[in-house]
């Protein structure tokens, strides 16, 4: 089963279809209060997936961090956003975390491959990320990694933890948009599952007509 996401953006709008276990999250400041509608969405989703009860006070915690990481995601600009958890195929006791984004940018160009062609250009001359042409069922579009070391410390020592992250850049039909969908996680030593569950997504990839 998946889960349909559809874009209202300026010019074009695009769907998503997600395995089951993402949360969406919710980009705008939410009520934290347990009776708003919003937040008792997010509280149901996040129960459904962890197998506990919407009333109780962890599901409710989650969702409540949940809701803070949205609205931070949200300041970035991005139309969608979802979080899921797995455990890792290799390591049952370790989890994986994958953080989702899309977003519509505003575009001008003649040709899908002209737009890749572009994309490829400007990413393979940063030294921040590396970029390929892939091939996806809605037609080319460029992939980039990027990755970003950070530390979190715990007492006196730092832990270091490498955040890395998989993109499409999807340039549509009518030379009026590019989609981006990043797919994120800090759990480096199953990077390669976290790949596989990327060009899945990337493969769900679907436009929408042109906004009215």
């Amino acid at each position: 089963m998946t889960r349909s996401y559809e874009a209202p953006v300026a010019q074009r709008g695009f769907r998503l279809g997600l395995p089951d276990g993402f949360i969406p999250l919710p980009l705008d400041d939410v009520d934290l209060d347990v009776e708003s509608d919003e937040f008792e969405s997010l509280v149901s989703f996040v129960a459904e997936r962890f197998g506990l009860s919407a009333t109780d006070e962890s599901s409710i915690a989650a969702a409540a961090s949940f809701a803070q990481l949205g609205s931070v995601i949200g300041d970035s600009g991005v139309d969608y956003s979802a979080i899921a958890f797995y455990k890792s195929p290799d390591d049952p006791m370790r989890p994986i975390m994958v953080t989702l984004t899309g977003i519509a940018m505003p575009s001008d160009h003649h040709r899908k491959s002209e737009a890749v062609a572009n994309l490829l250009e400007l990413h393979g001359s940063s030294s921040d990320s590396t970029v390929e042409e892939i091939r996806l069922p809605v037609g080319p579009a460029a992939a980039t990694v990027t990755e970003e070391q950070n530390a979190l410390v715990m007492g006196d020592e730092p832990i270091p933890v490498l955040t890395r992250q998989l993109s499409a850049w999807i340039p549509d039909p009518d030379g009026t948009t590019i989609a981006v969908v990043s797919v994120m996680t800090n759990s480096f030593q199953d990077w390669e599952h976290v790949c596989t569950l990327a060009l899945d997504i990337f493969d769900s990839f679907g436009w929408e007509p042109l906004s009215g």
